[in-house]
């Protein structure tokens, strides 16, 4: 495995470690986070121990995939994706470093600054009928585990057993959890996505990246 490669991979880990983390610390202390940091340069040193070096390179990688987006949902006028975007400016930290709030969150717990820090977030963008809309995936996540946590770490475990092997069948394994959301929350989403995908064939139709997945399964997408 090529030295970038490496790089990449431990970079994706941190992600979804920050992103977990921030997940499960923001049910733990009942808190909003509407808008918090998924990796911050303390979560790094403190939470995982990343030496300067690793801790450089992870803001190098960040920076380079910045605007990187990841397409989940495409469809006319409608359309989602996945938005990596890193920023720089005062990091907020509650517990021992055991959670980094937002702002917002901080208005009402004690919370720790540490000014100038690099910072990481991760939203879900879109446009539906020209509008467009932005939510914090760390938020929508966190909605996620409130409502499904069994799902939530279906979907995690999929994720990171990707990165991590290669292994594409723990996501397969996630996809009857999705359409259980799908079903038991269509009458909600129906008033924002145009249309609920009811079949896997559906649901690949229109999302470019399961579709990508998939198709390196040799599962392709039937066109309608």
């Amino acid at each position: 495995m090529k030295i970038h490669e490496i790089a990449l991979r431990e970079f994706i880990h941190a992600l979804l470690k920050g992103i977990d983390t921030q997940v499960k610390g923001c049910i733990k202390y009942r808190l909003k986070c509407r808008d918090p940091p998924a990796v911050t340069s303390s979560f790094l040193r403190f939470k995982l121990n990343y030496t300067e070096f690793r801790v450089k390179r992870f803001w190098r990688i960040a920076k380079a995939y910045h605007g990187y987006s990841l397409n989940v949902y495409r469809l006319r006028d409608a359309w989602f994706h996945l938005v990596i975007l890193p920023k720089k400016g005062v990091a907020f930290t509650y517990d021992n470093y055991e959670l980094f709030p937002d702002m917002f969150d901080c208005m009402r717990i004690s919370c720790t600054e540490y000014p100038n820090e690099n910072l990481l977030y991760i939203y879900l963008e879109g446009s539906l009928g020209g509008e467009a809309l932005r939510l914090n995936l760390v938020y929508v996540l966190k909605k996620l585990f409130e409502v499904k946590p069994l799902c939530y770490e279906t979907i995690i475990e999929g994720v990171k057993s990707m990165v991590s092997k290669g292994s594409y069948s723990e996501i397969v394994k996630s996809m009857p959890c999705i359409f259980r959301l799908l079903r038991e929350y269509g009458p909600l989403l129906s008033e924002i996505l145009p249309v609920i995908p009811k079949t896997l064939n559906d649901l690949l139709l229109i999302s470019p990246a399961l579709g990508s997945i998939f198709l390196r399964l040799g599962i392709r997408v039937r066109k309608k």
